[in-house]
């Protein structure tokens, strides 16, 4: 046992999802699964079952759960003592809502370690509502969230938009459609994103406007999961560049036509506050890298 498996372990519990822990450990699905296994197999017992419901926690996992948490945070722990005494003099810890890292912030991640060896950079992945209460109690300055932002409450930077849509399989008769109306998924089955993430509130508010009737037949914890229902013919709700970038072969991705059912990623911080200088660097390549990609964006059209 080593404490990559427990990383890994502690992870799927955290987001009850292996697709999930695998996005925020920036790993491939397979290999979380590959890693498990082998913990599995050196326990000599099975840690996670499967349901309709997802993956649901055996009674050797409940007992390992907590044992694991305490070995992570005293390794991250060890882990900063140390290389802050090899010249890592400040340490910033960034958290950012599902889908960030992998729509937006990766290389401008990437590229802080490298620019700023002598900071520490911590990054954790969380729903949105987790996001914003990190920011509220201090636990970190700055976060990543989807919009809409209570401005009267955070300093807030637009970061990026992508169009939501949903995923259907190739047979349904919406995915012949250019765009959809949401008139058009009026008592459908859909698969979305849970209640924590800001992606429902937004379907129903448009929803609610046009007297349509949202039927939620299932709330996932991954965005990957959508695909998955969507291939059990329900509906699922996306984004245009997370389907690009993973939709099954199977599938058909089409957005909505209205150009407020979109997915826009903010940067927040406290009200009225000064940024550390670590948080303020990283501020400033996170601003610069979406000025990059407008700048992509418009030499293309």
């Amino acid at each position: 046992m080593d404490v990559q498996q427990l990383r890994y372990f502690f992870s799927i519990c955290a987001t009850g999802s292996f697709a999930k822990a695998a996005e925020s450990c920036f790993v491939s699905a397979q290999g979380i699964s590959m890693t498990i296994k082998r913990l599995e197999d050196e326990l000599s017992c099975r840690l996670f079952e499967r349901s309709s419901k997802g993956i649901v926690l055996t009674e050797h996992a409940k007992f390992l759960l907590p044992v694991a948490e305490r070995i992570v945070k005293h390794m991250d722990d060890v882990e900063y003592y140390f290389t802050s005494g090899m010249g890592k003099n400040q340490k910033l810890t960034v958290i950012f809502t599902w889908g960030a890292n992998v729509e937006f912030a990766g290389i401008p991640f990437n590229e802080y370690k490298k620019r700023y060896p002598n900071i520490y950079l911590r990054l954790l992945q969380e729903y949105d509502s987790y996001c914003e209460v990190a920011v509220d109690t201090g636990e970190v300055e700055l976060a990543l969230v989807s919009g809409p932002i209570d401005t009267d409450k955070y300093e807030a930077d637009f970061l990026y938009k992508t169009q939501y849509g949903i995923t259907v399989k190739k047979d349904n008769a919406l995915a012949g459609l250019i765009s959809v109306n949401i008139r058009e998924l009026d008592s459908l089955p859909l698969a979305i994103m849970g209640e924590n993430q800001k992606t429902l509130a937004v379907l129903e508010a448009a929803a609610n406007a046009q007297n349509v009737s949202l039927n939620v037949r299932k709330l996932v914890n991954s965005t990957l999961l959508t695909f998955q229902y969507s291939d059990m013919q329900a509906i699922g709700i996306t984004t245009q560049s997370f389907s690009e970038k993973f939709l099954p072969a199977n599938l058909c991705f089409v957005p909505f036509d209205d150009p407020e059912l979109s997915w826009n990623l903010y940067l927040i911080s406290p009200k009225n506050g000064v940024l550390s200088p670590a948080a303020e660097l990283m501020r400033q390549m996170l601003l610069q890298h979406r000025d990059n990609l407008q700048l992509n964006e418009t030499s293309r059209s």
